[in-house]
């Protein structure tokens, strides 16, 4: 089975990282755990020239983005109270150019086979001037 989780997207200036989160369940709709995860990668697309890849299927440490359990004391979480369990600085790399729409996809493979994908769009404003 697969799911796809569509947080909402985000602004950001060029050349700048961002803290991405998400709260994310299994096939079984429980919150995910690391133990549920067998392999994590990132790609990252400019919309702005459809197949255009910035960055394709670069693995990420699967207990570096994935917690246990759900983070609810972190103030850039503003969703709710319930908090999330999937957490990453997306690199500044990912967004080298402004005046662009850039998608960030994340694929979580499950140990049973399940494929989870976690989507953003951001908005990349470019930076005038030093």
């Amino acid at each position: 089975m697969t799911q796809i989780v569509d947080p909402k997207g985000f602004r950001i200036q060029e050349d700048s990282d961002v803290f991405l989160m998400a709260r994310v369940t299994g096939s079984d709709g429980a919150a995910l755990q690391q133990s549920d995860v067998s392999s994590i990668v990132y790609s990252t697309f400019d919309l702005n020239a459809p197949g255009t890849a910035v960055a394709d299927g670069v693995a990420l440490t699967v207990s570096s983005v994935i917690y246990d359990t759900l983070q609810t004391s972190d103030s850039r979480w503003e969703a709710d109270s319930t908090g999330y369990n999937f957490a990453w600085n997306a690199p500044a790399s990912l967004f080298p150019t402004g005046n662009r729409l850039v998608r960030v996809q994340v694929k979580i493979t499950e140990t049973g086979g399940g494929v989870i994908f976690l989507r953003w769009t951001a908005t990349v404003y470019d930076v005038l001037g030093t």
